[in-house]
């Protein structure tokens, strides 16, 4: 997503609610859930297992954890710090137990979006700042960058599925001024649109050779945005346009396609969370106010949801739906919390 919108949304965290049912924090798996808290003067990165926090930074520095991935007893996280010196930049890294490697930049603003993890092999996707003042996409694997757009023009690399031999890598690339959602696999650019709208990709899946991606494109330049995803390239509208909407995140269980995203209109005084399955509209939290759903992840029969819930407080709280009923995540000590990326593991 681009820089614009993750600081929108972390503005307007604060004024999300969420009336899902509450429930116990699920025994039977273990939940893992990436975020940030907010102590009053900076974002400490955080990541909560069954509801408890481990906090990834010292609150010294805004710190935000991304993407969560879990593979065996191993816990990764993906993220960024903000650090001011005589100019103010980001710098992306990622924790392995908690344990923090930053990742290497060639300039002063980098970002890591998303992490995939495949034996020892770790994988982080993203972007940096170029001295051209265009963004390029690219992606790490074992700390090694490999840029995947020349700086001639923006591209952000937003989300990483590895599967077998292949990385794939979903984002945007701009065409002139509008961005066209973009698929890389091994390197090798597949546009899913033309170019004519704004488009980017959010979140993709590959499941069995098949690639999937939920994204957005306006219905024309700098007009309404529409939630889809697409499958092997073939897109699926899941929303007509009436109001502006989000396609945050895609996972795949079997033959049924689960993506969440959410809607809004103008002027922007509120969110309305969405969850679709085959493309069709579902109750798992639409009924509720979950406004802005970050991330799913289908395990066995369960779905899980991460979210925002408005705490007692008033303020935002990081949270989670299983099967549609409500689990907050432990807030004590911060105003403010917000959730960006769920695993769930044995």
């Amino acid at each position: 997503m681009k820089t614009v919108f993750k600081v929108i949304a972390l503005i307007s965290f604060t004024f999300l609610v969420n009336s899902c049912k509450k429930t116990d924090v699920p025994t039977a798996k273990n939940v893992y859930v990436a975020g940030s808290q907010w102590n009053g003067t900076s974002y400490v990165a955080t990541y909560w297992k069954n509801g408890t926090p481990v906090h990834l930074t010292d609150g010294s520095k805004s710190t935000l954890a991304n993407s969560i991935f879990v593979s065996g007893n191993d816990v990764y996280v993906a993220g960024e710090e903000y650090y001011v010196t005589s100019l103010t930049g980001t710098v992306a890294k990622f924790w392995k137990n908690g344990v923090l490697t930053n990742l290497p930049a060639d300039n002063q603003f980098n970002h890591a979006n998303s992490i995939f993890v495949v034996g020892n092999d770790v994988y982080i996707a993203g972007y940096e700042n170029s001295s051209t003042g265009y963004s390029i996409a690219k992606y790490w694997k074992n700390g090694v960058a490999k840029r995947l757009t020349d700086g001639s023009t923006n591209a952000w690399a937003n989300s990483i599925f590895v599967a077998g031999n292949d990385v794939y890598v979903g984002g945007e690339e701009n065409s002139a001024v509008l961005g066209m959602a973009t698929l890389w696999k091994n390197g090798v650019a597949v546009r899913l649109t033309d170019g004519t709208k704004d488009s980017w990709i959010n979140s993709i899946s590959v499941v069995n050779n098949d690639v999937y991606a939920a994204g957005v494109e306006s219905i024309r330049p700098y007009s309404r945005l529409v939630a889809k995803y697409w499958k092997n390239g073939v897109e699926t509208p899941l929303t007509d346009g009436t109001k502006n909407a989000y396609a945050q995140s895609v996972a795949v269980n079997g033959n049924d396609v689960y993506v969440v995203g959410y809607e809004w209109g103008l002027p922007v005084t509120s969110y309305t969370a969405k969850f679709w399955k085959n493309g069709i509209l579902s109750d798992e939290i639409n009924n509720s106010t979950m406004t802005k759903p970050q991330s799913v992840q289908v395990y066995g029969n369960d779905v899980f949801i991460a979210g925002n819930s408005k705490s007692s407080s008033g303020n935002s709280q990081a949270s989670y739906c299983k099967n549609g009923k409500l689990v907050l995540l432990d807030n004590t000590g911060f105003t403010t919390s917000v959730a960006n990326s769920i695993f769930v593991a044995e």
